[in-house]
């Protein structure tokens, strides 16, 4: 995650645009973002022992302008794992569904195209980092926070049926992806967010983000849409 001190640089320039009258111009979308980030850090105290930090809000993607002249988001959430191999798909879910929570409530009012969860965790022989994500978008998310019957078991079944191996079409069940360089597909032009939070990554966990970019070891590493271990 990014330091505090550029968290406080970060923070200052937003301040220096809000001071010009440039506010509505660069939306960022911090107070939903901090708010969010506030819940999930809460949601996940303390620290489950599978990750190696908190999750992060990392960004809130402007993808598109609906026709009522508000942004289309696309809010970001990482995860960096603590140990080496594939995670658990049930630990995965678990913290997804946390994670949901505590993010749809700062974004209720904003138009969602899909929530992205994007995952790091070191290649079995920790000579590679793997990155996954998983997309779910709006209409399922309701049914999980408004059905009682539709429960997170639910959830996952849904975007497992639902997941055409498209990954600019949302849901998308545990896909492999290249964070570092992204040409093509949902994310293009630059890199993901979780590959940016392992750049950042504190030194405890620094490990987890050890060795080669994902490319290949991405690919072959992330297993198949609905699996587990």
């Amino acid at each position: 995650m990014p330091s505090d001190d550029s968290d406080s640089v970060t923070e200052q320039l937003h301040d220096f645009l809000d001071g010009l009258g440039f506010a509505d111009l660069t939306p960022d979308y911090r107070d939903e973002r901090d708010a969010a980030n506030d819940a999930i850090d809460a949601a996940f105290d303390p620290l489950p022992a599978e990750l190696a930090e908190d999750p992060d809000l990392a960004e809130v993607n402007k993808v598109n302008v609906h026709d009522d002249g508000d942004d289309i988001l696309v809010p970001v959430v990482t995860f960096l794992f603590e140990d080496a191999g594939e995670p658990d798909r049930d630990t995965v879910w678990s913290f997804l569904g946390r994670a949901l929570e505590s993010v749809h409530e700062p974004f209720a009012d904003s138009h969602i195209r899909h929530y992205d969860f994007q995952f790091a965790y070191a290649h079995e022989e920790e000579d590679a980092v793997i990155y996954c994500r998983i997309a779910v978008n709006p209409p399922l998310v309701e049914r999980y926070l408004t059905e009682p019957e539709f429960d997170l078991d639910s959830l996952r079944a849904a975007v497992a049926e639902r997941d055409n191996g498209d990954d600019e079409i949302p849901p998308v069940d545990w896909m492999p992806f290249d964070a570092e360089s992204m040409g093509t597909g949902a994310y293009s032009g630059g890199q993901a967010a979780i590959a940016a939070h392992c750049a950042g990554a504190s030194a405890g966990a620094a490990a987890a983000c050890a060795g080669t970019a994902a490319g290949a070891g991405g690919a072959a590493g992330c297993g198949g849409a609905g699996g587990g271990m």
